[in-house]
């Protein structure tokens, strides 16, 4: 169950989300709309006491409406600002807590620092990270890196350039792929890894869906575990709940041979959310501390366009989970197919993507350009003041 923040560009594009959600829609204006602050309340299953909540809403001075939809019990909250003040004097009710907190985590611009096995990772600046494919086979650099000594030496060029940790994998998880040998995996990361490991100073994320590629990376020293699969293999999960490192949790759906086949969303962020929130409650009950877990909406992964189009613009409420934020649209389908261009030709939507991402609330940005996307988020932090 989550409890996540809405905000509306305007009541045309409220209107559409509500008919879409079998919502009956208030009749407000578009300065209402601007005014108000809205609350989806989302959970697996019917809920208790749900006569009492609407009690508490509409005496705090708010509206309170339910959706149709069979996929999940949803409940639309909204009202002024004075409502959510009013509303503290419930926070006694879970269901109330839970609207204040992601509230809180909504509006807030800070991020709780991450202890890493010899460090810190801090977010007082955007986080950015260096892609590091040992493959012959990813989408954008599939080749470029495959033999040890382009990727030792293109891993000491991003620390030049900037990077703060460098994610580095051995197998292609672009659409349609298919899965490779464990063998094969470890015969292209773990060289690599003993090599640069010894001799840099920022972090090296170990970007894997296999539990035991995992366990050795960490072995040799790799200190953040990236699973695009957002640990549901069990394995997996009880893997890094015993290596105690930080993890990436990463949305996709289904994997990636089918993840672009029969896309369907009845809300891709409010969907994603439930996913990220859930995996985030298994973790915690499988040992992991919450405070070492990264979120990643993952564009591109079994996404049509405009779905990653509308994660960028409402990224914000991604915070509400109140975990560190990452998010990857390096180079990716999206853009070329936004502005008709080849792979080779993205840097610019690259960029573009990177700096709608930070202000809108991302901590980390996982890129190939490292350079000049290091530019970009030093600049954007120095205009907003953000961190």
């Amino acid at each position: 169950m989550i409890a996540r923040i809405r905000s509306f560009h305007s009541y045309r594009e409220a209107l559409d989300e509500w008919s879409r959600l079998r919502i009956d829609s208030p009749l407000l204006s578009n300065e209402e709309i601007e005014n108000l602050l809205f609350t989806y309340l989302e959970f697996e299953r019917e809920i208790e006491n749900a006569q009492e909540l609407s009690r508490l809403i509409e005496s705090a001075g708010g509206e309170i409406k339910k959706s149709t939809t069979s996929k999940c019990t949803r409940y639309l909250v909204f009202g002024d600002a004075s409502f959510y003040k009013n509303l503290s004097n419930y926070q006694d009710y879970p269901l109330v807590e839970m609207i204040l907190i992601a509230l809180k985590n909504y509006r807030s611009s800070s991020t709780k620092p991450i202890k890493l096995s010899n460090q810190t990772l801090n977010f007082e600046k955007t986080i950015i990270m260096g892609i590091l494919n040992v493959t012959p086979d990813s989408f954008f650099d599939g080749g470029m890196y495959f033999n040890k000594e382009s990727a030792v030496e293109r891993v000491f060029q991003m620390v030049d350039e900037g990077a703060d940790i460098i994610d580095i994998g051995g197998e292609s998880t672009r659409p349609f792929s298919t899965p490779i040998p464990e063998t094969v995996e470890r015969e292209r990361v773990i060289p690599i890894l003993e090599e640069v490991i010894p001799s840099i100073d920022i972090p090296i994320s170990i970007d894997t869906r296999k539990p035991s590629i995992a366990r050795k990376a960490v072995e040799i020293g790799a200190q953040i575990v990236n699973d695009v699969s957002g640990l549901r293999d069990p394995e997996m999960m009880r893997t890094v709940s015993e290596l105690d490192v930080p993890v990436i949790i990463m949305h996709m759906l289904g994997d990636p041979q089918t993840m672009q086949l029969n896309i369907s969303y009845e809300d891709v962020v409010g969907d994603i959310l439930m996913f990220l929130a859930g995996q985030i409650r298994e973790a915690e009950e499988s040992g992991i501390d919450r405070d070492k877990i990264i979120i990643d909406p993952g564009i591109g992964f079994g996404k049509e366009v405009y779905h990653n189009l509308d994660i960028l613009r409402r990224l914000r409420e991604f915070r509400c989970l109140g975990r560190p934020l990452l998010v990857g649209a390096s180079r990716k389908t999206f853009i070329g197919k936004v502005l008709d261009l080849p792979k080779e030709e993205r840097l610019e939507g690259s960029l573009a993507s990177a700096a709608v991402s930070v202000i809108n609330g991302a901590d980390i940005i996982r890129v190939h350009d490292v350079k000049e996307t290091v530019r970009v988020c030093k600049l954007i932090d120095a205009i907003y003041g953000m961190r």
